[in-house]
């Protein structure tokens, strides 16, 4: 005999989902929400425990719509399995996503990047998937050029080679950085986070201190206004516990690039909820960012490309001139390399670092087939 589906206090809240977002990702965000309420809502897990099983074990940023949706069967047989406290903070998180449009991120508090897991909360950006692709990727160039060092010094009895030097611009909640200290392989290697906002560099030393165990890097945040003029920004890069003596080998950054038009036409749970200083590049010294006149703002959304470009040449990434070890090879490294939103800012992107001396440069597409990130060399 069926079911009384009745019963099932999981479905109405299923309907509820899917008017608001779609049957298919409410399907996708239901077994999130479901599996979340079961590992964590009244778990008394430790983030020992936490930590140490997404070191052996991850799902990646990009899961978060890859899953496949559940059946109307196994959603009853997840509500059977809830306890009464875990279906009454369903229920909370269900009305926050449809009504009030919170990420669904925000709800359950974490996101998966890599091997680290980002605490991320409002109204600091959500990373998304696109980035953890090209991250994944920047550390696996890295490291294949690192490996290859090692090797060439040890076999010229030269020792160690000096540590990479790294600089992330634009930190945010400190994936990036975070991303990078887990994944490259040369455990030297230096990744210092910088950002303007307070809740942004609050949330990554959060995320640095849950993500220790898993870092094999050394990485650092510090709180810098880059929209500075550019001569003032070197002697303000530094580890706190150290000189950059060496100099910077390399500068990364997911930027805010989102031009005006598109920031108008963005969905409710990104508009109304993540930081548009984030998202759009606003003018230097700006107080109060919903309330920029429109002739103040970039059209292109390309200012900071160009701010991130020329501190490039500031630090001497765009020349010769600064005396570095030739042993590294640098040259076949990025030395800027900058997320982007298609291929008309790829474009803008590429002629921007010409300009300022990286005379070559690379796009990369997401899986998605859209150009994202610029990569420009000096060669």
């Amino acid at each position: 005999m069926p079911r009384c589906q009745g019963n099932n206090t999981l479905l109405p809240l299923l309907r509820k989902l899917s008017e608001s977002l779609g049957e298919q990702q409410a399907k996708n965000e239901l077994r999130w929400l479901i599996e979340h309420a079961r590992k964590d809502i009244g778990d008394c897990i430790s983030t020992h425990q936490h930590i140490t099983a997404q070191s052996t074990g991850y799902k990646s940023a990009r899961l978060w719509r890859d899953q496949p949706a559940r059946s109307a069967d196994e959603i009853q047989r997840d509500s059977e399995r809830l306890s009464s406290v875990q279906k009454a903070w369903l229920r909370h998180a269900i009305s926050d996503r449809t009504e009030r449009h919170k990420p669904l991120q925000y709800i359950i508090g974490e996101q998966q990047f890599g091997k680290t897991n980002i605490i991320v909360r409002p109204p600091v950006l959500i990373p998304r998937w696109e980035t953890e692709e090209w991250v994944l990727r920047l550390a696996e160039l890295i490291n294949s050029h690192t490996d290859s060092i090692r090797e060439s010094h040890l076999q010229q009895g030269l020792g160690d080679p000096r540590p990479l030097n790294i600089l992330e611009a634009c930190t945010g909640s400190g994936c990036v950085a975070l991303g990078l200290g887990c994944e490259l392989t040369d455990k030297s290697a230096r990744v210092l986070g910088v950002d303007i906002s307070d809740d942004a560099l609050r949330l990554a030393m959060d995320n640095l201190a849950f993500n220790q165990m898993l870092l094999g890097n050394h990485v650092q945040f510090r709180k810098m206004d880059l929209q500075q003029p550019v001569h003032t920004l070197p002697g303000q890069l530094r580890f706190a516990d150290e000189e950059v003596s060496a100099g910077w080998d390399m500068i990364v950054s997911n930027p805010p690039y989102v031009t005006p038009s598109e920031y108008r036409d963005l969905d409710a749970d990104v508009h109304e909820w993540e930081d548009i200083r984030a998202l759009v590049p606003l003018p230097p010294g700006t107080t109060d960012p919903k309330n920029v006149p429109s002739e103040d703002l970039d059209p292109s959304g390309m200012s900071f490309v160009v701010q991130l470009t020329k501190l490039a040449k500031e630090l001497g990434l765009a020349s010769r001139d600064r005396g570095e070890d030739v042993s590294l090879r640098l040259d076949s490294l990025p030395r800027l390399v900058v997320e982007i939103g298609g291929a008309d800012q790829a474009q803008s992107a590429r002629q921007i670092m010409h300009d300022h001396g990286l005379n070559s440069t690379e796009v990369w597409k997401d899986m998605a087939g859209t150009d994202r990130v610029v990569l420009g060399y000096f060669k």
